[in-house]
């Protein structure tokens, strides 16, 4: 939950989530964590209105370095901070699902 995040990992969830917003005008986004990380990964790209710039990615990497970790968003616990290493495995696992995601 939101609550249960650090202050850092706060400013990360609120980085992730002012980018759907300005994308969708929605909070969270469904799989906004994988695009985001796929930003990171690949580069720039337009989400949905919004260009993911590389200030945008930068600023990501930086909190997501700070904190080691990255956010997913869950039903059940909403924003929930996750380790940097179990995240890498996660993405790539669902690699197979979420890759037209990104195009």
């Amino acid at each position: 939950m939101y609550a249960d995040l650090t202050a850092d990992e706060m400013k990360l969830a609120d980085l992730m989530s002012d980018i759907s917003e300005e994308a969708y005008c929605a909070g969270w986004m469904a799989n906004l964590e994988y695009v985001l990380w796929d930003a990171v990964l690949n580069g720039e790209r337009q989400y949905g209105r919004y260009f993911i710039k590389q200030k945008d990615i930068d600023a990501l990497i930086t909190l997501s370095h700070l904190t080691d970790s990255w956010i997913y968003f869950d039903d059940d616990n909403e924003e929930t901070a996750m380790p940097l290493n179990s995240w890498r495995e996660r993405f790539k696992k669902m690699s197979e699902i979420t890759r037209n995601l990104f195009k």
